[in-house]
C-alpha cells in the first residue's frame, strides 16, 4: 500500500507559497498605486489653481478696461458739454473776458479773476436812448455841446459814475480811490480785498455799494462768482445770502446787480431782494444786463430809491471807445439834468478817467449814487 500523505503536504506547500507570493506582489505594487494616485491628485490641484488664477487676472483685466472706459467716457462728455458752442444760441452774441475757475481764496491775491460780461450792444436807458451818441475820436477828449440840454443855464446837472467789480486789485483800486471824490465804489462780496477797498474808500470820501452777483442768462457757463444769488435756492436762502453780503461790506449804502440777465427779469426774485433793501434803508441802481428788467417795477412797489446804468464808460477798452463814452455820458446829464456811468478797474478806464476829471467837473456836478436815485 502505497502513502500519499507527503505529496499532498509537498503540495500544499507549493500553494502557500504562491500565495504568499501573489500577496508580496500585491503588497508590493499597492505603494506604486497610491503614489501614482497621489501625483495625479497634485496635478488636479496644480491645474485648478492655474485655471483660478487665470481667471482671477482675466477678470482684473475686464475690470480695469471697463473702469477706463468709463472715465473717458465720462471725461469726453464733460468736454463736449463745456466746449460746446451753438451759433445760434445767445451764448453766441456775448464776449465773455473769462469765467471763474476757482474760489478767490484759492487764486493768488495778484490774480484778479474777471467775472463781467456783456452783450454785444448794451442795452441803453432811456436817456441814453434819448441822446445822440458821440462819435470816438483819438487824442484828448473833448466833449461836444448837447444839441438840445433842457436845464437852466449855470445849473451843473449831476453825473454818479460807479466803478464795479472792486475787490480783487488792491493796488487799482486805490488808484480809483484817489482820483477825487464822488466816484462810488462798488465792491464784490467774498472777495480778496473787499472790506479794505470799502474801509480805504469810505475813509477818502467815496461811497460804498455791495456789487451783487445775480444768475444770468448764461449760468452755469458763465459764473457770476461767489455770494451770488441763484434761481434754485429757496428764498430764504436767498434773503439770508443777501443779508450776510450787506453785512460783509463795511459802510454800504446801496446795491448794484452784477451779471443777472436773468435773475433781473423775474418779479418774485427781485421782490425778495426789495424786501432786503427797504428793511435795511439801502437803495438800488440796475446795471441794466438786459431790456426785460423789472427792477423799476420792484423798486416802485416798495419804495425803494432807485436809477439805472445810463452807460458802460468801458464796454470796448479802446482809448477811442472810452473817450467817446464819458463824452455820451456827459451830453445825457446836460440834456436829462443828471446821468449814471458805469466803469470798472481797467488800466485804460482809469488814464481815460484821469484825462477827462478836469473836462468833467468844469460840465458836470460829479456826485455819489446817492444823489441820483429816486422813488418812483
Amino acid at each position: 500500500m502505497v502513502k500519499k500523505t507527503p505529496s499532498r503536504k509537498k503540495a500544499s506547500a507549493k500553494k502557500r507559497a504562491v500565495t504568499s507570493s501573489g500577496t508580496q506582489s500585491v503588497k508590493k505594487a499597492a505603494p506604486r498605486k497610491k503614489a501614482a494616485a497621489k501625483k495625479v491628485s497634485a496635478n488636479r490641484i496644480r491645474k485648478r489653481k492655474t485655471g483660478t488664477h487665470a481667471n482671477n487676472l482675466m477678470e482684473t483685466i475686464a475690470t480695469a478696461l471697463t473702469t477706463v472706459f468709463f472715465v473717458l467716457f465720462a471725461l469726453g462728455v464733460a468736454y463736449v458739454i463745456l466746449h460746446s458752442k451753438d451759433d445760434d444760441t445767445p451764448h453766441s452774441k456775448v464776449r465773455t473776458n473769462a469765467v471763474k475757475k476757482a474760489p478767490p481764496g484759492k487764486l493768488p491775491k495778484s490774480e484778479k479773476p474777471e467775472f463781467e460780461i456783456y452783450p454785444e450792444k448794451p442795452v441803453p436807458s432811456e436817456r441814453s436812448a434819448a441822446t445822440p451818441p458821440v462819435k470816438a475820436a483819438a487824442g484828448v477828449l473833448k466833449i461836444p455841446p448837447p444839441e438840445s440840454p433842457r436845464i437852466p443855464d449855470g445849473v451843473l446837472p449831476k453825473v454818479a459814475i460807479i466803478i464795479d467789480d472792486l475787490g480783487y486789485d488792491l493796488s487799482m483800486a486805490k488808484r480809483f480811490i484817489k482820483l477825487g471824490d464822488g466816484l462810488t465804489c462798488a465792491v464784490l462780496p467774498q472777495s480778496v480785498y473787499g472790506r479794505q477797498i470799502a474801509v480805504l474808500a469810505e475813509e477818502s470820501g467815496h461811497e460804498v455799494m455791495l456789487h451783487q452777483p445775480m444768475e444770468p442768462n448764461e449760468y452755469p457757463m458763465v459764473d457770476p462768482g461767489p455770494g451770488a444769488l441763484l434761481l434754485d435756492m429757496t428764498p430764504d436762502e436767498r434773503i439770508n445770502r443777501l443779508t450776510a453780503n450787506i453785512d460783509s461790506i463795511p459802510g454800504v449804502k446801496g446795491v448794484n446787480n452784477h451779471m443777472g440777465s436773468k435773475f433781473t427779469t423775474l418779479s418774485d426774485e427781485m421782490n425778495q431782494v426789495f424786501t432786503v433793501l427797504k428793511t435795511r434803508g439801502l437803495f438800488f441802481v440796475d446795471s441794466r444786463t438786459t431790456a426785460a428788467t423789472v427792477s423799476r417795477s420792484s423798486a416802485q412797489l416798495f419804495h425803494v430809491p432807485f436809477a439805472e446804468r445810463d452807460v458802460f464808460l468801458d464796454h470796448v477798452r479802446e482809448e477811442s471807445q472810452v473817450r467817446a463814452q464819458i463824452a455820451h455820458l456827459i451830453n445825457i446829464a446836460e440834456i436829462h439834468g443828471k446821468a449814471v456811468g458805469i466803469g470798472h478797474p481797467h488800466e485804460v478806464t482809469y488814464r481815460m478817467l484821469k484825462e477827462a476829471m478836469p473836462e468833467i467837473k468844469k460840465r458836470v456836478h460829479l456826485v455819489p449814487a446817492s444823489a441820483i436815485v429816486e422813488l418812483f
